[in-house]
């Protein structure tokens, strides 16, 4: 085992009358299993895992001897197809006892296993399987199972009661079951279902008994209450049921189960006080709240009487949670992570917090003092937005961006690789724009020495607002006789260390035309040295004029998100910055006098589709949750054309484009394979959603769309379905840009009118897990060669060639301990990228791919 053997199994084992164990795992094998399985005679052990063997498994053709004999049968991670054990006549299984066929591509409906007498333990997980589960499997006397692991199937229908007494691990996670939770588990210690269609009150678990160890309930669509009854989970270490539905507060007696350990109960609407003991558990180490609507104080007066703090991974991250963050938490000495970002929390933070912490957020709050010195090692990602009293010592300076590069948090710069026609416009499109930029250039000038006849002094006065004029902007007389002349102020934004969010230069002419950022922050109201968000009612374009007042938003704003609280009056107030600008508009980054930051999106003039279109479109996006998604909170829709503003929350994390080509310049640490893998899965499950929950593509997939937020790089996409919003001749124009940096599939070539669809994020995703693979950025020449341009183009000619090796980035194999497995590993991925970019006809879809991606990953993690 384990070892470079290939090639396909030779006759002769038949002639092995007295062998007994056979062990060929972890080889380049191939061939039909049966050819082999057709010779074996009395052989109990038999583990072929992790090779090339393909065709159906078919035991029906073995020897009766072999049948009856084997004990053991590991046949996962190969190739096999079909359906399992087809034959209706297939004799019994006298002595096996585990069966291991996980990782294939096995399909049709589960066999009663009926004619297996004496099996223990049952593994399928990561095939085709359909149909219902057997309820047999699950029933006292049936069978004598200890381990059924049938997850990353397609299995439907309820789960039903569960009533054997040998079963003690049970997963069914990753596949299509539907209706409650079961009311009886048995004697199961482990009940993994998550990520399932199961339905109803998630208090049914009440009734599982004191055996139960580990229950994973997330992603499912679970309602009503965290049950709160006497103690009854005696044994249980794992309680998750994040991405649901929950409600409610969280009972005292949670903090009471004697073994808990880790609790996730994140993504849930579940609200109140924090239960105290929670904190002050002997054994509890990891607890996620995150995303829920908690509101009070952190309760830790109690630790100083308690004897062991265990806890060592607390994010309380997006809640309404506020009061000052209490002394007790230096008591903590095991804590590692600690995120209490996006609440109300004020005043100091405590010094003296452990030097084993290596994950500190408390952004968005509303803390003061001076930064303890022993934190001050943590990015400023750590600590902003929000705090603005915060003091906070300057890190070391930033990288200068690279002539050719402009880098920010939601937006990315890549090095040129446009077309030759893309080229040749661009070059037009700049002479025009000298030419404006000379007159306007001029007009400036005659405006700046007229200002400069006005008697002007340096005192401030305030501006009142008043209702928008024709001109949108209207300027009212101060109340002294002193005219106040805002000026304009080029100040770049906080950043990261290492990390330039955006560009240094206000005059930079690398800009790419739909990811252009803006460093400039321009005095709009006179009392403010940033703008307010009254700026978007007029074109970005106007943002060097020297005069501006504040002015009123006049229109109708719509929440989705019910934690957002704002009013149309005070978007108009809030300091704005634009931080990027593509073909449909601006994107500002506004900052709410509560310390809450907003991605808001100004939609250019003439791009928003008509009010009750936009409408019914948008609410129907605004809907859409996902833990990968960056979704909207609100939309506003003025009286004037461009008066369109689209809003979502604020996420400060660099993009995929920076960590693949500007990791070293910027600081940022290097992608491992884990976390490669990690970001394809988060994507790939986020587009399985859309397009399987919710039948609408992505549209403007792209690795500057992949926001990765630390500190464990989880993947967001941003930007997604707006070529709903916006009209036919906008999003042509999306679509034109990304084909020119290599996202849209050859068939919107031939189409006079290509629109996003499924089958093209299917295509984009498959170039960037090509991105993520190669290191590369697609759009970038990266090639010599004549007629390859794009990457797909480069790794499909070095596939071709027998060159694939070549195409990966060697930091991924260089780094690994194993890199033999790691090779195997991102190999397995180039062959779903490639698959990802076939042609329309042969493209999967993106459940397929997900699941795949899963396969590929569990084999990373045995």
């Amino acid at each position: 085992s384990n070892n470079d053997l290939g090639g396909v199994i030779p006759s002769g084992f038949g002639n092995l009358e007295k062998l007994k164990y056979l062990d060929l795992q972890g080889n380049s094998f191939s061939g039909e299993v049966m050819s082999l399985f057709s010779q074996l005679i009395s052989v109990e052990y038999v583990d072929i895992s992790r090779n090339n063997f393909s065709g159906p498994l078919d035991l029906g053709l073995a020897k009766p001897s072999f049948v009856s004999s084997i004990r053991y049968l590991n046949v996962s991670e190969n190739s096999l197809t079909g359906q399992l054990f087809a034959h209706d006549g297939i004799p019994f299984f006298d002595s096996l006892e585990v069966f291991d066929g996980s990782s294939n591509h096995l399909s049709g409906s589960l066999p009663l296993f009926s004619f297996v007498v004496s099996l223990k333990i049952l593994r399928l997980q990561d095939n085709q399987l359909s149909a219902s589960l057997p309820q047999s499997l699950l029933q006292e006397s049936s069978t004598i199972l200890t381990e059924l692991d049938l997850s990353l199937n397609q299995l439907e229908g309820p789960v039903g009661s569960i009533t054997s007494s040998t079963l003690k691990k049970l997963n069914l996670s990753s596949n299509r079951l539907s209706g409650s939770l079961p009311l009886k588990i048995g004697r199961c210690a482990i009940i993994d279902l998550s990520n399932n269609n199961i339905s109803g009150d998630f208090s049914r678990i009440q009734s599982w008994g004191d055996t139960v160890e580990i229950i994973r309930l997330s992603s499912n669509s679970l309602s009503g209450t965290v049950p709160g009854q006497t103690s009854q989970f005696l044994k249980l270490t794992t309680l998750e049921a994040a991405n649901n539905s929950l409600q409610g507060a969280l009972p005292f007696v949670l903090g009471t189960y004697p073994e808990l350990k880790g609790i996730d109960l994140s993504h849930n609407h579940l609200s109140g006080f924090l239960p105290r003991n929670l904190f002050m558990s002997a054994k509890l180490t990891d607890l996620n709240l995150s995303n829920n609507n908690f509101s009070g104080s952190v309760p830790l007066q109690d630790a100083s009487t308690a004897g062991n703090l265990s806890l060592t991974n607390i994010d309380l991250s997006h809640n309404s949670l506020g009061g000052f963050l209490s002394e007790e938490l230096t008591r903590f000495r095991n804590l590692v992570s600690l995120d209490l970002s996006y609440n109300n929390f004020e005043g100091n933070i405590p010094d003296g917090l452990p030097e084993s912490l290596k994950v500190f957020i408390v952004s968005a709050n509303n803390l003061s003092g001076n930064l303890p010195e022993t934190l001050r090692r943590f990015p400023d990602t750590s600590f902003h937005p929000g705090n603005a009293l915060l003091i906070v010592p300057v890190s070391a300076e930033t990288p200068k961006d690279k002539a050719d590069v402009t880098l920010g948090k939601h937006g990315y710069h890549m090095k040129s690789s446009i077309k030759a026609a893309l080229i040749i416009g661009l070059v037009v499109g700049v002479a025009l724009l000298a030419l404006v930029f000379a007159l306007f250039h001029f007009m400036l000038k005659k405006q700046h020495d007229d200002e400069e006849r006005m008697d002007v002094t340096g005192e401030k006065t305030s501006l009142q607002k008043t209702e928008p004029s024709p001109s949108n902007v209207q300027e009212t007389e101060p109340s002294s006789s002193v005219t106040s002349t805002p000026t304009i102020k080029a100040k770049p934004p906080v950043s990261s260390p290492g990390l330039s969010q955006y560009s240094d230069s206000e005059n930079s002419s690398s800009l790419r035309k739909d990811e252009t950022l803006s460093s400039s922050k321009v005095s709009l109201v006179s009392s403010s040295s940033t703008p307010s968000m009254s700026k978007i009612q007029n074109s970005p374009d106007d943002n060097q004029r020297s005069r501006q007042t504040s002015v009123k938003l006049d229109g109708n704003l719509y929440i989705f998100d019910s934690s957002l609280t704002l009013t149309a009056e005070e978007l108009s107030r809030a300091p704005a910055e634009a931080i990027g600008r593509s073909c449909h508009g601006t994107l500002y980054r506004a900052v709410l006098n509560s310390g809450s930051v907003l991605a808001v999106k100004w939609l250019r003039e003439g791009t928003a589709k008509g009010k009750k279109e936009f409408a019914r479109e948008i609410k129907k996006l605004g809907n859409i949750n996902h833990p990968n998604l960056v979704s909207l909170q609100a939309y506003y829709w003025g009286p004037k054309e461009h008066e369109k503003l689209i809003i979502s929350r604020y996420i400060d994390a660099p993009c995929l484009a920076f960590y693949l080509q500007e990791a070293g310049q910027l600081n940022l640490p290097p992608l491992l394979l884990e976390n490669r893998l990690k970001i394809t899965l988060d994507i790939a499950s986020c587009l399985s959603y859309l397009h399987n929950e919710e039948a609408i593509p992505h549209g403007n997939l792209k690795s500057t769309n992949v926001l990765l937020k630390p500190p464990e790089l989880t993947a967001l996409l941003t930007d997604y379905s707006l070529h709903r919003l916006i009209t036919p001749e906008a999003t042509s124009e999306q679509v034109l840009n990304a084909a020119a940096l290599g996202y849209c599939p050859p068939e919107f070539a031939s189409s006079s009118k290509p629109y996003p669809s499924l089958k093209s994020d299917v295509y984009a995703f498959g170039v960037i897990l090509l991105e993520i693979l190669t290191g590369k950025v697609s759009g970038d020449i990266v090639c010599s060669d004549p007629g390859v341009v794009e990457l797909t183009e480069w790794v499909v000619m070095l596939v071709k060639q027998n060159r694939a090796a070549e195409c990966f980035d060697p930091s991924i194999i260089e780094s690994q301990e194993g890199s033999r497995t790691a090779s195997r590993v991102v190999t397995d991925v180039l062959k779903i990228a490639l698959s990802c970019i076939s042609p329309a006809p042969e493209r999967p879809d993106m459940k397929s791919v997900s699941q795949e991606l899963f396969r590929v990953v569990l084999k990373r993690t045995k």
